[in-house]
């Protein structure tokens, strides 16, 4: 019989600990703070097959762990999307403390998808979205930029 309580406490034990460890998995993917409530000055580029089109600048917005930009609405009709976090460091180079989040994000509507991929490195942004109809790339947008100063 004390084998058999001693047991069942074993148990119940991983098993508290599994629950336990469930919330802290299911966080990596939510936003960080370090991501609301940031607003970019960005230029975008069409990458066509002959090149690299001409910048075209706008406001890239990081808000309630969603991403949007003007030029992507405009051009794309791209409401603000969901982002997923993929990469959240911070490490030291030349003595100065970095702290670097990448993230994705997609949206679906009617035949097309759209993907974000996204790098940001302090005050700096750059990243990628492109446009998919019926499995094949239509448009892509390169950008890149710096967070916009509060006044």
């Amino acid at each position: 019989m004390k084998n058999f309580n001693k047991l069942k406490i074993a148990f119940l034990s991983i098993i508290a600990a599994a629950l336990f460890s469930i919330p802290s998995f299911a966080q990596k993917a939510k936003p960080t703070k370090f991501l609301d409530n940031k607003k970019f000055n960005v230029q975008f580029y069409e990458v066509k097959p002959t090149g690299r089109g001409k910048a075209q600048p706008s406001l890239l917005f990081l808000k309630a762990g969603k991403i949007e930009a003007d030029l992507m609405y405009e051009k794309l009709s791209l409401p603000p999307v969901a982002m997923r976090v993929i990469l959240d460091s911070t490490y030291t180079e030349d003595e100065v403390l970095m702290h670097m989040v990448t993230f994705e994000a997609d949206h679906a509507e009617d035949k097309n998808d759209y993907h974000w991929e996204v790098t940001l490195i302090n005050y700096d942004i750059e990243g990628t979205v492109v446009q998919m109809k019926s499995g094949l790339e239509k448009k892509k947008y390169e950008f890149s930029g710096t967070e916009k100063t509060k006044k």
